[in-house]
């Protein structure tokens, strides 16, 4: 069953006429400024934090309304703002981004300077500009726009914005930390997610434009398996070298992979679509999503756009240990895994069947780890309000739960969060998105910036006033 993807987001768009008074133009300008911005984070060592400060203060002189309404606030080099609302009864919205960038070190691949923050009559070309200096700034001009038409909303704002989410996310647990000694509460969240549109033929429903609001994310956990070796001359591999033995070990884990389970946002996906659903196998099992879910769970596993949704899984990354020549057997040998778990299968649980899964002989030891994401319910007033905004600015397109494949720094802020949305309003091309994000010449249409920018507005506007 192969997936249909929309090739032209701008075909989704509405209401690009709502709120004349937004300065598109400034938009793009400080968006362009900001991407001039070095702020590739590496270690707290070696880190040019200069770049971030230059961010800081372009932040601090460009939105003067925050800055007379809002405290600024540093927790390291992560960025802190609040709005104080009217109401201190109601719990706030917490709006999301990191200012950290990946490196360009491919400078003499892209048309235009990775940091220049070059722009044209459509684009906004720079490193960060759709991951995800759009959403940190986006999220500003909306929150500047509301206070300058409305004054304080009924609803605190703030706004955290990491330093380090493409390497740690310890400045995004810094800054939770910090919300939560203050006993800071949250209504909802918003921070990034899938960035662009698709056709629903996965689902087997061609023909459907959906867009995913991700309420987990997957967790994340690195394997090593190791065999021990002595070495020796190849004429008597007597029970295999072992960097065989390693061979063995990966083939039989994905051979015997952990089970597809259907978790609670992507079995509201299919109930959602279901009505739409015309396509074998899932046209006769959505009728009863509940009854169903581990055939269609099966079945999802084998579509390529479904199957992270539904597995845990496994990706080979690194072989160590070969000999130094082809008549030598090798000493130590190891593999490194890296798996991305579903909701609800957690670090042990993966050891656990790595283990009885490879066997006698081989080392299985967990190395970095991020747990799963939390499973949230789509509902709510941040969810309403995401579902209704998206409903004005892309009317043909269907809101569909989700699980993130990825990381976020959304999982960190759970302890002090009702509802953590992961959703990127700013909607590229699939083509765009591919090429773009951590590779060369990303850049951001202006006329998907701006589309991005008012739904914010909007979504602010139905939830925090």
């Amino acid at each position: 069953m192969a997936a249909l993807v929309e090739r032209d987001p701008c075909a989704h768009f509405a209401a690009e006429d709502a709120y004349p008074g937004l300065d598109v133009e400034g938009a793009v300008r400080r968006l362009a400024a900001a991407l001039r911005f070095r702020t590739v984070y590496r270690t707290p060592e070696t880190t040019d934090f200069s770049a971030f400060d230059e961010l800081h203060e372009l932040i601090r002189r460009s939105y003067p309304t925050i800055a007379a309404l809002g405290t600024f606030e540093l927790v390291g080099h992560s960025v802190l703002i609040c709005v104080e609302g009217t109401d201190p009864g109601l719990p706030g919205a917490l709006l999301l981004a990191h200012q950290d960038v990946v490196p360009a070190d491919d400078a003499g691949d892209w048309a235009h300077d990775p940091f220049g923050g070059h722009v044209d009559d459509e684009w906004v070309w720079g490193r960060g500009a759709l991951d995800i200096k759009c959403m940190l700034m986006g999220e500003l001009e909306a929150v500047e726009f509301l206070l300058a038409h409305h004054g304080r909303p009924r609803r605190t704002v703030w706004l955290a914005f990491g330093e380090d989410e493409e390497v740690e996310s310890r400045g995004a647990t810094a800054l939770a930390a910090e919300l939560a000694r203050r006993g800071a509460r949250a209504a909802f969240s918003l921070d990034e997610g899938v960035s662009t549109f698709s056709d629903a033929a996965a689902y087997g429903a061609p023909g459907v434009t959906v867009a995913d609001v991700c309420l987990s994310q997957k967790g994340y956990l690195d394997l090593r398996l190791t065999c021990r070796g002595r070495g020796g001359h190849s004429s008597n591999p007597f029970g295999g070298t072992s960097l065989e033995r390693v061979c063995r070990a990966v083939a039989a884990l994905a051979e015997h992979p952990l089970p597809p389970r259907l978790t609670r946002p992507v079995a509201d996906a299919f109930r959602a679509l279901a009505p739409r659903v015309t396509e074998p196998p899932f046209r006769e099992l959505v009728g009863d999503v509940d009854a169903n879910a581990d055939q269609i769970a099966a079945a999802a596993a084998r579509v390529r756009e479904l199957y992270p949704l539904v597995c845990t899984t496994m990706s080979v990354a690194q072989v160590m240990g070969s000999a130094s020549a082809p008549n030598v057997m090798p000493g130590d040998a190891s593999a490194t895994l890296n798996l991305r778990l579903l909701p609800g299968t957690d670090a042990d649980d993966a050891l656990a069947w790595a283990r009885e899964t490879v066997g006698e002989g081989v080392e299985v030891d967990a190395l970095h780890h991020t747990p799963s994401g939390r499973l949230d319910e789509a509902a709510g007033v941040g969810y309403e309000a995401l579902v209704a905004a998206v409903g004005r600015f892309h009317p043909d397109v269907t809101v569909v739960p989700s699980v993130m494949r990825a990381g976020a720094d959304s999982i960190r802020y759970e302890a002090v969060c009702d509802s953590l949305l992961r959703f990127t309003p700013f909607r590229p091309d699939p083509a765009e998105l591919a090429r773009g994000v951590h590779g060369p010449d990303e850049r951001i249409s202006r006329r998907v910036y701006a589309q991005g920018i008012r739904l914010m507005i909007d979504l602010l506007e139905r939830s925090a006033l």
